[in-house]
């Protein structure tokens, strides 16, 4: 298997040795934009989980948008996502994320 971001790797990783400590039948996952894909997210879990006791759980990924605020012109909305980080589409200055850096698991 091809894994494109390493972001989603350090994701999935968490996420499994959370699992690891009980016996779970589901978990939603709120993944935000920044953190990686939903789908990729998902297939580098079912490859990882494959035939173990984690394959059985049964795992929603809620997607969370990014969203920045411009420090240099205060312009609200979605960034540029570059492959080192983010920057606002209007000015390239420096931003404050608002969403899209969430990782969290309700169980």
């Amino acid at each position: 298997m091809e894994i494109k971001h390493l972001r989603e790797q350090k994701a999935v990783d968490s996420f499994i040795e959370l699992l690891k400590e009980g016996k779970y039948k589901k978990a939603t996952v709120k993944l935000g934009e920044l953190r990686g894909m939903p789908e990729d997210f998902l297939k580098l879990y079912e490859y990882l989980a494959w035939e173990s006791p984690l394959s059985k759980v049964k795992i929603r990924v809620k997607p969370v948008k990014a969203k920045i605020q411009c420090l240099s012109c205060d312009w609200k909305g979605d960034p540029e996502i570059l492959k080192n980080g983010v920057r606002c589409p209007r000015c390239k200055g420096d931003v404050k994320i608002l969403s899209g850096n969430e990782f969290s698991v309700e169980l």
